[in-house]
């Protein structure tokens, strides 16, 4: 099958992993579509070498994931060597290149790029899309406290689907180094969020006992005021006596 035509079936099948794997790691949602782009766009002029190197043990998920992977690391080298670099040198040059790119179609992107939420952490069965937003938005910070190098691998294992040797092939390190980072991972994720649904149920808690004592003070109030009104309607005038 052609490289075009294998491409377009790896972009159905792995967008939205490729995406998500990505988001996690930039936790930016326009950076991580640009991103995505690239991948696929390097994805087209690797994958004939790539099959023919591994022949029958080529794994497209894997191998996209770990393109993904380099994807990001050079986009954040890029970043760093820019910042070096004057911004009246590279304008000229980026004009110029600007005109050459196609815009991508930034509607069909975000219809692919539908939010996945990591499995297991209590996204199930909500109702509600406001829970599931917040639960989405406090799965996503939990994910970016994380050392990076834990993150990498939970992603790959959560979101990417990869097992201990495939996420070992992947950034070529060896198993048992693996199993000892996802296990730090889970155990420092589940930390972090309890921790952190903690102090907001206690901010919340908080808050909703600060309104309740306010709302207490206006209602006094107001009957103090009402009380006062009431007994001077009713209080005889001090020049009664002079009539």
């Amino acid at each position: 099958m052609p490289a075009a035509e294998t491409v377009e079936i790896l972009i159905r099948e792995y967008y939205k992993l490729v995406f998500h794997t990505i988001y996690g790691l930039t936790n930016n949602w326009e950076e991580s579509q640009d991103l995505t782009q690239d991948t696929f766009h390097q994805a087209l002029k690797g994958i004939d070498a790539a099959r023919a190197s591994s022949g029958s043990h080529f794994q497209a998920k894997a191998w996209l994931l770990r393109i993904a992977l380099n994807t990001v690391r050079m986009q954040r080298r890029r970043r760093a060597l820019f910042s070096f670099i004057p911004f009246s040198s590279m304008s000229g040059r980026a004009q110029t290149e600007g005109k050459d790119e196609a815009k991508p179609d930034e509607e069909t992107l975000h219809e692919q790029a539908v939010p996945v939420q990591p499995v297991g952490y209590g996204t199930a069965g909500a109702d509600d899309p406001a829970e599931l937003i917040a639960e989405q938005d406090a799965v996503q910070r939990t994910m970016a406290k994380l050392p990076e190098n834990l993150r990498v691998c939970l992603l790959l294992s959560i979101i990417g689907g990869l097992s201990t040797a495939e996420i070992a092939h992947t950034l070529d390190v060896k198993e048992a180094a693996i199993r000892q980072r996802l296990t730090r991972a889970r155990k420092q994720f589940q930390e972090i969020y309890t921790r952190d649904a903690g102090e907001e149920l206690v901010h919340s808690h908080s808050e909703d006992a600060q309104a309740h004592y306010r709302d207490q003070e206006r209602e006094r109030k107001q009957s103090e005021r009402q009380q006062r009104l009431s007994l001077a309607a009713q209080a005889p005038s001090i020049w009664s006596g002079y009539v």
